[in-house]
């Protein structure tokens, strides 16, 4: 009878540590989920802020051109690459700036621009009140 009862005490105890050692692993697993989560949210927002960014550039450039008065010339540049990761920029239709980085598109709507930017170095002028690039 003695022995009984310390099998089921032993068998009790088992029970209960992998009931515990599943709860933790539980939580240790939602704890990551989680957290990975809010790392990938956070790496696509620094994204579409770049996508931003590079657009603005651009946009701030134009902006300028725009508000001087005619016969003004500048000569800049738009990086290859930001933060390692290849980019595209274009202007279509003379109406919007659209830039795509790293799958995430920001667009910045234009008027009064001809012409198309592009990396590397882009001519910004402006004549009879048009802004012309390149």
């Amino acid at each position: 009878m003695f022995k009984t009862k310390k099998y089921k005490l032993k068998s009790q105890s088992a029970v209960e540590f992998i009931f515990l050692a599943s709860f933790m692993l539980l939580v240790v697993v939602g704890f990551f989920a989680v957290t990975s989560s809010k790392m990938l949210e956070a790496r696509e927002e620094g994204s579409k802020k770049i996508a931003q960014d590079i657009a603005e550039f651009a946009y701030r450039e134009i902006e300028i051109a725009k508000s001087v008065n005619d016969g003004y010339t500048r000569n800049f540049t738009m990086p290859q690459t930001v933060n390692g990761i290849s980019y595209s920029i274009n202007i279509t239709d003379n109406r919007e700036l659209a830039v795509n980085y790293s799958g995430y598109e920001y667009i910045k709507f234009l008027s009064n621009v001809t012409g198309n930017i592009t990396k590397g170095s882009n001519r910004i002028s402006k004549r009879n009140g048009f802004v012309f690039m390149n």
